[in-house]
């Protein structure tokens, strides 16, 4: 697809190109018009992806892009395809571990909270208490 619409320049990726540029070999500061050209190429790459995950979302009669539909689009490339699959693995990994925390962090907080009613009511100190329901 050719998109050649005049797209204001972001600069969203410039300081990572120059980190990968660094990465594989090049000099630490490399020339403004690489990284330049390097970050047009990228974003009509991501934009072209967008536009073809738009285009399958849209056969499905969807009006929403899903992961699915970048899976589709990635489907012919292995390397690419197997990166999405591992990345989402540890996307959900993570979220299982922030779920995990979460929860023992919170029973640990009632648990202290449970504590120090207890030594309030040992101690023969009064806590708010609760209006009954009528």
């Amino acid at each position: 697809m050719d998109h050649t619409r005049k797209r204001k320049r972001s600069n969203l990726f410039t300081n990572d190109l120059k980190t990968l540029l660094y990465a594989f070999g090049d000099v630490a500061n490399p020339y403004a018009e690489t990284v330049s050209t390097l970050e047009d190429i990228l974003m009509e790459y991501i934009i072209d992806m967008c536009h073809e995950a738009a285009r399958i979302a849209k056969t499905a009669n969807r009006q929403k892009i899903k992961v699915d539909d970048f899976k589709f689009v990635l489907r012919n490339d292995p390397k690419k395809l197997g990166r999405i699959e591992e990345l989402l693995s540890l996307q959900k990994e993570i979220a299982e571990a922030r779920k995990t925390f979460d929860n023992s962090e919170g029973k640990n907080l009632s648990k202290a909270y449970n504590e120090s009613d207890k030594d309030k009511s040992e101690k023969g100190e009064k806590g708010v208490k609760k209006e009954k329901k009528v």
